[in-house]
């Protein structure tokens, strides 16, 4: 639906050759889609979504677009030009063959496009190409669909020559769904090839026992013994059946006379096995932090005086009882460094510089260095999950040693993750964790290490898991202000930076796939500060905001934003790059709401395409609702109660015997009655907490249920129709309606005795005065002068608060207050609202933004009106202008605020702020008794030309002074 609503937007007109092209294009996507429903294998053409992105801007030109800018556009480049990469697993491989691997590793699986050969050999035609690869689809009886599977399995295949009889191994890539048989085949020719006059008659597959060996490990094991340990694979067997981690080893073994190798037997099995923990447990593998149990770093059975012969039966008892994780097994490290220990405050007599790149070549050993405090922990450094303990006066004259040597830097960097980026290996614990850490430290070079031209450092923040990103957060709380601000800077300012690179790409924005990746790291690093700020709050959240996301697109860049979100949201890769809606946090909220307004009319649209008065008339169906002036409660539910009833379309109000049409005024004032009487003491709904500041659940309320749900419905039918509520809800209600977790600090603003309560609970340290204050895990609350009593756990009343149990208790009552206690009617009203709001454009905002949608923002200054005033029939400039408005901010801030719902109908200020609100002055007759009155629909105010400037203020207070509901003029 998406599509259709945005065809609008971006209707093709051009060259009709071109415009064949597309024809061609969409026909063969239908057709393509259109696949799923036939049986058997069709054969696809994978192409660069690059290429897709330059052929459609090259040929998809809008009617706006003038002949200039459609000539000066780029052909698009060779069609899988970023499918192609030099490495290649046989040469001998014809290119166009299904199982040539000269396809690089794709991340995102929205990285290429298929197309069917017909539409391929149009693109060919026309534009420069290289052989694209080719996967095969297949239908599946159980999932009864069409199935392509275009990610490749990649394994490390070993072989001993029959030509110099020498050990070697190769990468090889090969389609996920292929059957092991076919690709016996292809690797017979290829070496049959390969070896010339040495015949081979016949090939197999050898899967190893310890599939997860590398490859050194395995080579030694077959040369020393010709015997393999693990069995020959089913020619049977699909590719995916083998159910591989990438880079996982297979052994080749060719028959000529005889077959290579043989198959150990259990027996040598499990003395290998002995053999291989022993020389672990005894000799280690040398680094400075190991996972597997049993290297000599972590068993302790030398510090427990064991011999050599009690370590080897150790090991024999462990590997016949299995109880050996082979997947955790170590591996000797063979680096000249050998000997390195973690760098640390004593060692200042040292070369800093130098130091520093010795210990990049280990990454634990890098990770356990620049500890503050290192040697009062005896010299044995255990990571801290809640600080990184890092030494920053050390990291402060490290910097220094490397002012000279900036490139020395990418050395390091290169050194501590080339290998894991290039290999995709992920970081595996706290002391490679903590390497990464130190290097964002280093924050006179932080710039240059984010924004290297080769992005290790990005690449490795993208791959990082959630609980790995919420570990940088929380060590980051160890940050001054003034450090973390530095940091923050920096990564804002590289995201600003690309922002503008990609404004002024040639074509468009984000078409290369290197930039969609470095903008989303640059993002998920941005992130990871951001949480962290909120876990230890020193700078304000709108530090975090990106204004120039607004800016990215040239034109209609709310809806361009849009679209990608909702491919993303939908999964239509085709013609996904990149969206910012996946960091809703650093998204303008006015930006937002123009995203939440779309997300609407896509709704709205989506409704009144099923509308069959839309279909036989045109007209746009409305959700109009003729209200009784005298019974607006009943009538209201009698109509929203209606199941189907399209909440979601434009809302119109009629009260019942009362001229006007509904262009705002009557809307906006439905809502104000509506609330008003819903949140009256008459209803009992709500009660004034904080002094009459703010209401609140009454969790005694005996009212209907479908009040609760009324209010709801109203809270979301004024959201998506951009009315403010004039209702002192606490943000507490919001945060919940968006489904956030309360806690304490919640409690401020709806009752700030409880909260202050809480804190002096928290600071007392004498465990007699807090058995003073008789507490106990039983809460209470007053409705209407009646006590009401509730345990905040099973026999609660009988256990007293102590020093020890007090924060279970803060956190027991905090979840009462806040949620069980009201949780009937906070779901009433949920569900009213969700009735109305829901979809993805909703998930951007938080609970205080979407706050500020429905009721408007706190700050209020009418000098924002003025500046924007439009003026029909006045000077702008005139002397009588000038003292309007010097009597305006003269008044106080009530008659202000009634000043403002005077001339439009609310007092409530909108996302944006006054300067938003399209307000007109416009000039109504000359030498006139009239009063001043207003059109609150068109936020016009009607002023007349007095003769003398002191009437004007007598005649605007009187209309001030009896200002009520809306004028229709």
């Amino acid at each position: 639906m998406i599509n259709h609503f945005l065809h609008k937007w971006h209707q093709p007109l051009g060259d009709p050759i071109e415009y064949e092209e597309i024809k061609r294009y969409d026909d063969g996507r239908r057709r393509y889609d259109k696949t799923i429903r036939d049986k058997g294998g069709i054969e696809y053409y994978l192409v660069s979504k690059k290429f897709i992105k330059q052929w459609k801007y090259y040929v998809d030109y809008y009617e706006e677009m003038g002949d200039q800018q459609k000539e000066a556009r780029k052909k698009p480049d060779k069609m899988n030009s970023d499918l192609i990469c030099n490495e290649k697993v046989f040469k001998y491989i014809p290119e166009d063959h299904v199982y040539n691997s000269s396809i690089r590793y794709l991340e995102n699986e929205w990285d290429y496009e298929y197309i069917l050969k017909e539409v391929f050999d149009i693109f060919k035609e026309k534009y420069s190409s290289i052989e694209p690869q080719k996967r095969i689809g297949f239908y599946s009886e159980n999932e009864k669909k069409k199935v392509v599977y275009p990610n490749l399995a990649r394994f490390t295949l070993i072989y001993q020559s029959v030509r110099d009889n020498k050990f070697y191994s190769v990468k090889a890539q090969v389609d996920y769904h292929s059957e092991i048989k076919a690709w016996l085949d292809l690797l017979k020719a290829t070496f049959q090839d390969e070896f010339k006059q040495k015949q081979i008659s016949n090939i197999r597959i050898w899967l190893p026992r310890h599939q997860h060996l590398q490859v050194d490990l395995l080579t030694e094991q077959i040369e020393q013994t010709m015997l393999i340990d693990g069995d020959v694979l089913q020619e049977n067997l699909m590719i995916f059946q083998l159910q591989s981690n990438r880079d996982n080893c297979l052994i080749l073994d060719f028959e000529s006379e005889q077959w290579q190798f043989n198959k150990m037997d259990q027996q040598q099995q499990i003395e290998y096995d002995i053999e291989l923990l022993f020389n672990r447990a005894s000799k280690g593998c040398g680094k400075y932090v190991c996972d597997f149990p049993q290297c000599k770093l972590n068993n302790g059975f030398l510090e427990q005086d064991f011999s050599q012969d009690d370590i080897k039966g150790i090991c024999q008892q462990l590997v016949e009882n299995e109880e050996v994780n082979w997947e955790q097994l170590c591996y000797p490290v063979k680096s000249i460094n050998d000997k390195l220990s973690p760098f640390q405050t004593s060692e200042f007599q040292l070369d800093l510089r130098e130091a520093t790149l010795r210990i990049s070549f280990q990454l634990e050993i890098f990770g356990a260095s620049f500890v503050e405090n290192y040697y009062n922990k005896a010299g044995i450094y255990q990571i801290d999950p809640q600080t990184a303990e890092v030494d920053t006066n050390l990291i402060i004259e490290t910097q220094k040693r490397f002012i000279k040597y900036k490139g020395d830097f990418s050395l390091i960097i290169n050194n501590l993750f080339s290998q894991r980026e290039k290999n995709l290996e992920p970081l595996t614990n706290l002391y490679q964790l903590r390497a990464l850490y130190l290097i964002l430290q280093f924050r006179k070079f932080l710039e240059s290490i984010i924004d290297e031209k080769s992005q290790i450092i990005l690449k490795i923040i993208r791959r990082l898991n959630k609980p790995q990103k919420q570990q940088l957060s929380r060590w980051f709380t160890n940050l001054s202000k003034a450090e973390f601000e530095e940091t923050t800077k920096v990564v804002k300012k590289l995201i600003n930076s690309e922002i503008l690179r990609q404004q002024h790409t040639p074509l468009m924005p984000f078409l290369e796939i290197d930039d969609i990746q470095k903008m989303v790291g640059l993002f998920e690093l941005f992130q990871i500060l951001q949480i962290s700020n909120k876990m230890n709050t020193r700078i304000q959240s709108s530090d975090f905001v990106i204004d120039l996301i607004t800016k990215l697109y040239k034109q209609d860049a709310d809806k361009e934003e849009f679209s990608q979100f909702r491919y993303y949201a939908a999964k239509q890769w085709r013609n996904y790059s990149f969206t910012f809606c996946l960091y809703a946090w650093s998204i303008p909220i006015e930006f937002k709401s123009k995203l939440l307004s779309l997300d609407c009319k896509v709704k709205q649209h989506d409704s009144m395409s099923h509308s069959v008065k839309y279909h036989f008339t045109g007209q746009a169906p409305y959700l109009n609702l003729s209200i009784e002036r005298n019974n607006i409660i009943e009538s209201a539910i009698k109509q929203l109660q209606i199941t189907h009833i399209p909440l979601k379309n434009p809302l119109k109000v009629q009260f019942i015997g009362e001229q006007g049409v509904d262009e705002g005024g009557p809307k906006r004032e439905f809502f104000r009655l509506m609330m008003e009487k819903l949140i009256s003491p008459d209803y009992g709904m709500f009660i004034p907490k904080n002094n009459g500041t703010m209401y609140w659940f009454n969790p005694q309320s005996f009212e209907i249920p479908i009040y609760y749900s009324l209010i709801g419905k109203l809270l979301g039918l004024a959201l998506y129709n951009q009315v403010l509520l004039d209702v002192r809800f606490p943000t507490v209600l919001f945060k919940k309606l968006q489904n956030e977790k309360v806690t304490e600090e919640d409690l401020k603003e709806l009752d700030m005795e409880i909260y202050t309560g809480f804190q002096y609970l928290r600071e007392q340290t004498d465990s007699n005065l807090i058995q003073s204050l008789t507490l106990n895990f039983n809460a209470s609350y007053v409705v209407w002068g009646e006590a009401y009593f509730d345990d905040l756990k099973p026999n609660g009343f009988q256990i007293n608060v102590t020093k020890d149990n007090r924060e279970e208790y803060i956190e027991l009552y905090t979840d009462w207050y806040l949620n069980k206690l009201v949780k009937h009617q906070f779901d009433l009203l949920y569900s009213g609202f969700k009735s109305v709001v829901d979809g993805d454009g909703i998930k951007l905002f938080s609970g205080e933004e979407l706050q500020a949608l429905i009721i408007g923002l706190p700050h209020f200054d009418l000098k924002d009106l003025e500046l924007v005033t439009k003026y029909d029939g006045f000077d702008d400039k005139s002397e009588y202008i000038r003292y309007f408005w010097s009597c305006i901010h003269s008044l106080s801030i009530e008659m202000q605020k009634r000043f403002l719902f005077f001339c439009t109908g609310t007092d409530r200020i909108p996302v944006g702020g006054l300067k938003s609100i399209k307000f007109v002055i416009q000039k109504h007759g000359e030498d006139t008794e009239q009063l001043p009155s207003a059109h609150t629909c068109f936020n016009v105010l009607l002023l007349p030309l007095y003769k003398k400037k002191e009437t004007l203020k007598d005649k605007l207070m009187i209309s001030l002074d009896n200002a009520e509901g809306f004028g229709l003029m």
